[in-house]
């Protein structure tokens, strides 16, 4: 899917790129901004000859090395950072997205949807949003990655919170937290937690890169202390990132904690009936055993002598462990 962005007075416009004689897509001369959603070859060829340069493969945007994703070739920047997605869905993930950008003209390349893409649309779209240039629809949508990042970790402090509350709270007997669920939730949150870290990794050293090649690539003295403040909030946004991981942390240790007491709760009680009833076992061991000579054996009170002699050995044995403390 091929989606190209110009300007038209002071404000820019989505169109749909019509296609030509040739079966490739054709863009207008004004555009500033080709948006590239799952790309055919036809539209990665259109986009190349708008850009100038060549495009990244999908094989290229999934490396990780530094130098494969952040490079400038030809006066083309190749950009490259995992951005989160699905990021609401109990699968979190990231997606590589790549922006290159060339003689004022930006190029983005993804195979998913991250949630920053829409939104940063609707800003630029907006009257008088002032976003006209390749240059300035590449901040808005880092900008756009930024914000969405932080809301993202304001939802999962929400989420956390409400974890602990279900763990620490005092809860009614037998109606304590479902722990398989619980760990289930602080497990999705310990994903998106690790995905977000990773974008904001992406972001931070793909900025660092745009400032380090900025009189190059001709932004301006603004768009640089713009770029500085997206740093600072990643940095911000890292350690509210890490604070937050680290809770998480607590939570899963905790509900493991509670899960183990929980359990030896239950062993216990299975241990002591398991000593309660040894007292009584033998006395029916004893009066169980086929010998001729036993005084017992053809008393009339024999049976109800040895019942009130193995209920006696239980109670007996119950009144230890509780004089004790052991129960």
């Amino acid at each position: 899917m091929l989606h190209i962005y110009r300007p038209i007075a002071t404000d820019l416009v989505r169109e749909a790129a019509p296609i030509g004689p040739d079966g490739l897509p054709v863009i207008h001369p004004d555009t500033v901004w080709v948006d590239l959603l799952r790309p055919s070859r036809e539209e990665d060829m259109a986009a190349e000859a708008f850009v100038g340069a060549e495009l990244l493969t999908r094989e290229e945007m999934e490396e990780i090395e530094p130098s494969s994703r952040l490079s400038l070739e030809n006066g083309t920047l190749y950009m490259t950072a995992a951005l989160l997605c699905r990021s609401e869905s109990s699968e979190p993930g990231t997606t590589a997205v790549s922006f290159i950008l060339g003689r004022d003209r930006l190029v983005t390349i993804r195979y998913d949807e991250p949630g920053t893409f829409p939104v940063a649309v609707n800003r630029m779209l907006r009257p008088s949003a002032d976003v006209c240039t390749a240059r300035a629809a590449l901040i808005c949508l880092l900008e756009t990655s930024i914000d969405r990042l932080a809301d993202i970790l304001e939802r999962s402090t929400s989420r956390i919170g409400a974890i602990g509350s279900t763990i620490f709270e005092p809860q009614a007997p037998g109606q304590g937290p479902d722990y398989n669920l619980t760990l289930r939730a602080i497990g999705r949150e310990g994903l998106r937690l690790g995905h977000v870290q990773e974008s904001l990794l992406g972001l931070s050293r793909l900025l660092l890169f745009l400032d380090e090649k900025a009189e190059v690539t001709g932004f301006s003295k603004d768009d640089r202390l713009r770029m500085m403040t997206m740093l600072r909030d990643i940095q911000a946004l890292t350690d509210h990132g890490h604070g937050l991981d680290e809770r998480n942390t607590f939570l899963l240790d905790a509900t493991l904690g509670l899960v183990s007491i929980q359990q030896n709760d239950i062993i216990k009680i299975f241990s002591v009936l398991a000593v309660i009833f040894m007292p009584p076992t033998l006395v029916a061991s004893i009066y169980g055993m086929n010998f001729d000579v036993m005084p017992e054996l053809h008393w009339r009170f024999g049976y109800a002598y040895a019942i009130v002699l193995m209920v006696a050995a239980a109670v007996l044995t119950f009144m230890v462990f509780r004089w004790r403390r052991w129960l």
